[in-house]
């Protein structure tokens, strides 16, 4: 009898269990019609966002259930079964944030403070389909001859940061123009500067370029940074003195590139139009290695033809073409049999060897036998004779470097 008793305990205490199990696992469309019925207006916001997670949780799992019927009734070629679960995926896919509580819960959200304000925000982004803010950078200039169009858009997380473009991201011509003094809500006003960064809005934004009347020079090797502002067609400016690093940069001039003005030994320049940007021009090459293939600088045969391969640095901010490198040597004990090597273009800031077939980014292995020096060193050159050789670098207009190194004979 006492054991009929505590059986009927226990079926009765699962019995409950399961039942409340069962009523707490409510189905994606309970939990949808829930979602329906949420006062936006005056219900808490994080009762709201536990009430659309729950059902985003419910979904995803009936719809893994969904497609793995779908699968066993492909496999088994039911189209009956087939059509239930399809049927199931396609209204679970319907169970999300209509656009009209979107718009209600953006409402809410926009009257809270920060953090919360950010918070809330964010949730939304992630889930509903109807809220992604967009960031519009807008651009557009029509005059005599000319007409410039620019126009970018962002949507990204509220909060994000948001890099805006420099007057170098916007092809238009500065002497037409003038340059870029920012970016504001209104098409007369900077909010922004150039290149700034500010955070994602919470709604569609529209920024404005504001063009002024100004004259810049820029240097980012000796950091010159000259704005003149509010300039006039025919103005006169005192060009900028610069001063270079160390003996391998070589200045070109002042250069403009949106119309390509070149100011080389200007003490002044003239504007012709609204303004300009120039730019530094640095030419600088630099041999980072010389070395001799398969054997040591300070252990060189005699009477063996000895490969000398090299590696180049551009320091400078434009690009190098036409290069040819010329070995030579005062020790008349050495045979130079190639004594030129003609290497093409390296790109500013890039690496380049004596046979490497592009630029690169950083140093490589000097390695290979094609397109290197040959050199011959005499069999009566006493042993230890430390001989001394020079590598003249020339460009396409003549600009010249050159680097010394030395070889040891074994």
């Amino acid at each position: 009898m006492m054991n009929k008793f505590k059986k009927s305990v226990v079926v009765g205490f699962i019995l409950v269990v399961s039942v409340t199990l069962l009523s707490a696992a409510s189905n994606a469309k309970e939990l949808y019609q829930k979602t329906q019925e949420i006062d936006l207006g005056t219900q808490s916001i994080e009762s709201i966002i536990d009430t659309f997670s729950m059902l985003r949780e419910q979904v995803v799992k009936e719809m893994q259930t969904a497609r793995e019927d779908l699968a066993d009734a492909r496999s088994r070629r039911d189209s009956e079964a087939y059509k239930e679960a399809y049927g199931r995926l396609v209204e679970l896919g319907a169970y999300d944030i209509t656009q009209e509580q979107t718009d209600r819960l953006l409402m809410r959200i926009l009257q809270e403070e920060e953090p919360a304000r950010g918070t809330y925000a964010g949730w939304l982004f992630e889930n509903s389909a109807f809220y992604h803010p967009s960031l519009r950078m807008d651009f557009t200039l029509s005059g005599d001859g000319y007409h410039y169009s620019f126009n970018q858009r962002i949507s990204q997380k509220p909060g994000t940061q948001i890099t805006l473009p420099d007057g170098s991201q916007i092809r238009a011509s500065s002497s037409q123009v003038g340059l870029l003094a920012g970016w504001g809500l209104t098409p007369d006003t900077v909010e922004y500067l150039p290149g700034a960064s500010i955070a994602m809005p919470y709604t569609d934004q529209t920024l404005y370029a504001v063009w002024r009347n100004s004259v810049s020079f820029k240097d980012s090797v000796s950091g010159i940074d000259v704005l003149h502002e509010d300039v006039s067609p025919g103005s006169q400016i005192a060009v900028p003195d610069v001063q270079a690093p160390d003996d391998s940069f070589r200045f070109v001039g002042w250069y403009d590139r949106s119309t390509r003005e070149l100011i080389a030994d200007e003490d002044f320049t003239t504007i012709e139009g609204k303004g300009a940007a120039f730019e530094a021009i640095w030419k600088s090459l630099k041999i980072e290695a010389v070395n001799p293939l398969y054997y040591a600088v300070d252990s060189i045969p005699t009477r063996t033809q000895v490969k000398i391969g090299f590696s180049l640095l551009n320091q400078g901010n434009v690009a190098l073409e036409g290069l040819v490198a010329k070995l030579s040597t005062t020790d008349p004990q050495v045979t130079l049999l190639n004594d030129t090597v003609s290497l093409g273009g390296i790109s500013a800031g890039m690496h380049r060897t004596n046979n490497s077939w592009m630029s690169t980014s950083e140093q490589v292995e000097i390695a290979g036998e094609r397109n290197t020096f040959v050199l011959v060193i005499s069999a009566n050159i006493p042993k230890g004779t430390v001989v001394p050789f020079t590598v003249t670098l020339t460009d396409a207009s003549g600009v010249q470097w050159t680097s010394g190194f030395s070889l040891t004979v074994k």
